[in-house]
């Protein structure tokens, strides 16, 4: 499996985005967790991000979040919630030591990590998604 997540990769560094279709699905047939789907999944969306297909690399990488955890609110919370919960963290890290921020402790949780990975995609697909001059 792993051999056939590094040839997808190889072919999106190629731009041969109809194999990565083909060798996803091999691999999704034959992958019994998650975590071993995880790495054809983000080649996948970012194929189809190279491609303009934001709308199906989003899906894609919403349903792998809800696979791992993370699931979308219905609705969006008001941008005031948004700004005083940013504000509280920022003023919660400014209250810091760099000492005491250089010891914060590390995300562990590998599947919040991969999460994560997945958003960074998600948010820049949304943000081009919703551009007019994209």
């Amino acid at each position: 499996l792993h051999l056939y997540s590094l040839y997808a990769e190889a072919e999106y560094c190629n731009g041969q985005f109809h194999h990565i279709s083909q060798t996803a699905e091999i691999i999704f047939t034959h992958a019994k967790i998650l975590r071993d789907k995880l790495r054809v999944y983000a080649t996948l969306i970012r194929s189809l991000g190279a491609q303009h297909k934001l709308q199906d690399a989003m899906e894609i990488g919403f349903g792998v979040l809800s696979q791992l955890g993370v699931h979308q609110q219905s609705s969006l919370p008001h941008m005031s919630v948004v700004l005083r919960d940013t504000m509280k963290l920022c003023k919660s890290i400014e209250n810091l030591s760099d000492a005491e921020f250089l010891n914060s402790k590390e995300m562990d949780d590998s599947d919040m990590i991969a999460a994560m990975s997945f958003l960074q995609s998600l948010l820049l697909y949304n943000f081009l998604a919703r551009s007019k001059n994209y």
